[in-house]
């Protein structure tokens, strides 16, 4: 009986961890990553258990020696930034002064257990009993986070106000405009570049404005986080509450994302027979649409990298990532490749006939996103460039080739597509990589829109765009949405 009491804390404390680990992202890990690392676990633990009985290790001292180490081992992450914030974050913050560290207290632990003559029942009674009650406070929060997921969907904007409101003008499928959303992350706006760069790029908008866009000058952004703009925009309404303040929440990052593929924009636009094409790098519930998703990483690495093992070689990654030209060389080829597999993909979707259903084409490209790819004369930049740059010497760059891509992309449309198409090209926010006290330059954002029928009477110079589908949605399909107050937010990313 005493030897299944001393286990118990041993069986629930991985439990322990991988139920936490995954309340993290409710609803959004997927079960057989959970399942997969539950397995390796306890396989692990049982093996390691079997082997210290074999190597007559009394099971009560096996379990305590075990508790010590899996502990140290499967929440090393956590562990190490208390380690840090000790130390400072100085050189003595490092792996290799910890994990010496630890490692010989661990060993001084385990030679200490097995020399003790006899270990007090108590010292099992406490640790069952402090397991069982955090695990019971898992089990709480879990019920909280399903309770949460019941009302909202797991959605940050789960209020469908619009959609409810809206009313079918009964307007024939072929009459229907196409609506091409093309967006280009963290490109900011002329004035933007005219102020911090000395750059002029009136070429562009020049050219836009001569292809009877609208090109408002001073737009920004509502939120200068890419999940949390373009969600709110699809939304056409604010994020409520505290949702979208910090980038670095897990769970609000999951839900705007999954906000992109579940808005009000979609659901209306479904309503109306729309088909809808979502040619982005997120994880979607519309299609497969072949690109690397951009927020995988932290669902394949939720488990793996909090533990000892998992830390070590995302430190190593890290410090090798694009460190050496074949890692530069394949980041910058895979980044091209996706930007040109979206162009022909947006290029497949046009067709010329009214006799079909309308459609919705979200593209998204990263090329002014960091890591940039182009020197200042369009050509890739070398791995000793990009080492000896910095983000905003080589943006300017980035922004003459996404020029070229929104030209090629806006005449193919007008060209191949029925004459009745909406073409929305949009900057989510500006450019990112300013210290604390700049941040707020990250709000402007580029802004062009056409409409079919040049009426830009409702549109102004100073749109957002939690405004713009409201404005078309109010020209093309007879709302009344009346608009917001145009505000922008900070949102901190640490």
């Amino acid at each position: 009986m005493k030897k299944k009491t001393s286990l118990l804390a041993l069986f629930i404390l991985p439990a322990f961890f991988l139920f936490h680990s995954y309340n993290q992202l409710f609803g959004f890990v997927p079960a057989k990553i959970v399942l997969f690392y539950t397995v390796v676990i306890y396989a692990i633990l049982i093996a390691a258990y079997v082997i210290m009985l074999r190597i007559k290790i009394p099971a009560p001292k096996a379990t305590l020696i075990l508790l010590s180490i899996v502990f140290f081992i499967l929440f090393f992450a956590p562990l190490h930034e208390s380690y840090r914030a000790i130390t400072f974050d100085t050189v003595a913050s490092s792996y290799w002064i910890m994990l010496p560290l630890c490692s010989l207290l661990l060993v001084l632990l385990a030679r200490k257990i097995i020399r003790t003559d006899n270990i007090p029942p108590k010292v099992f009674d406490f640790i069952n009993i402090a397991m069982i009650c955090v695990f019971s406070t898992e089990i709480f929060t879990s019920f909280s986070r399903f309770s949460d997921y019941k009302k909202t969907n797991n959605l940050i904007y789960p209020e469908t106000p619009l959609t409810d409101k809206f009313v079918s003008p009964n307007i024939p499928d072929s009459s229907k405009p196409d609506i091409y959303f093309l967006l280009f992350d963290e490109y900011t706006n002329n004035k933007s570049l005219k102020q911090l760069w000395n750059y002029d790029n009136s070429n562009i908008t020049d050219w836009l404005a001569t292809n009877n866009f609208y090109v408002p000058s001073d737009t920004r952004c509502n939120y200068n986080y890419t999940v949390f703009s373009i969600s709110s925009a699809f939304n056409m309404n604010y994020i409520g509450g505290n949702r979208a303040d910090d980038g670095s929440n897990g769970i609000n990052l999951f839900k705007a994302n999954k906000s992109l593929s579940h808005n009000e924009t979609f659901n209306i636009l479904k309503k109306e027979n729309y088909s809808i094409r979502f040619l982005a790098p997120f994880g979607n519930d519309i299609e497969n649409n072949g690109l690397e998703y951009f927020f995988d990483y932290m669902l394949k690495g939720l488990i793996p990298n909090q533990t000892l093992p998992g830390s070590i070689e995302l430190t190593i990654n890290g410090n090798l990532k694009m460190k050496d030209s074949l890692g530069y060389d394949k980041y910058m080829k895979d980044k091209y490749k996706s930007i040109r597999y979206t162009v022909d993909e947006i290029e497949k979707t046009t067709d010329s006939s009214s006799n079909r259903k309308p459609h919705f084409v979200y593209g998204h490209f990263l090329i002014t996103h960091q890591p940039h790819m182009l020197d200042s004369t369009g050509k890739f930049m070398t791995l000793k460039e990009f080492q000896n740059n910095t983000y905003f010497n080589t943006y300017t760059s980035q922004i003459g080739y996404a020029n070229n891509v929104m030209k090629e992309l806006v005449n193919h449309i007008k060209q191949h597509n029925k004459p009745n198409t909406i073409i929305v090209v949009l900057g989510d926010h500006g450019f990112r990589h300013f210290p604390d006290s700049l941040k707020f330059q990250s709000l402007p954002n580029f802004s062009a829109i056409y409409f079919p029928d040049k009426n830009y009477s409702k549109l102004y110079n100073t749109i957002t765009p939690v405004n713009i589908f409201r404005i078309v949605f109010d020209q093309y399909f007879d709302q009344t949405f009346p608009l917001l107050k145009d505000t922008s937010r900070i949102v901190k990313n640490d």
